[in-house]
């Protein structure tokens, strides 16, 4: 889906892919937890170039975003070789964070592998603290939210994680 703001076409989720890696499986034979974190960094890279904070913005050496807080949930398997397909939906933001959902899927099978929720935190490389989000990728993060504000929220999304 598209949604248009602003004279911008603006996808809703925004879209992301990235492939198991074979250094990616442990010694179950499937992915390894820690390397969702990885694939579903690599899924967020399209919205994060276009808010003008991906790789690139880290590599001018000024500021970067970091991650303060996740929550993942794994669905299904995934084993090496296997293409992903991913979706970014923006919950919110203020001036220093920024509040993520994403869905991770087996691409051919078309099943939800993985869920996750991240807050990311706008940082200072040279004093590494948190700093205010560039107005241009303020801006930009105001129109994906016009977007993406209306999404029906999986009841995944704020969850605490509980035995009881």
């Amino acid at each position: 889906m598209k949604i248009n703001v602003d004279e911008e076409t603006i996808p809703l989720p925004y879209p992301g892919v990235s492939k198991v890696r074979p250094e990616w499986e442990d010694a179950n034979g499937h992915m390894n937890m820690a390397h969702y974190v990885s694939a579903f960094d690599d899924g967020s890279c399209p919205m994060f170039d276009y808010l003008g904070l991906g790789w690139d913005y880290t590599k001018s050496g000024t500021s970067s975003i970091f991650v303060a807080s996740s929550n993942i949930d794994y669905r299904r398997e995934l084993v090496a070789g296997d293409d992903l397909t991913m979706g970014t939906v923006l919950l919110g933001f203020d001036n220093r964070r920024i509040q993520i959902y994403q869905e991770l899927y087996h691409a051919s099978a078309n099943y939800l592998a993985a869920q996750a929720e991240f807050m990311f935190v706008h940082v200072s490389l040279a004093t590494r603290k948190m700093c205010d989000i560039p107005d241009v990728s303020l801006d930009k993060l105001g129109v994906v939210y016009a977007a993406h504000k209306h999404y029906e929220q999986e009841r995944f999304i704020g969850r605490k994680i509980s035995l009881r």
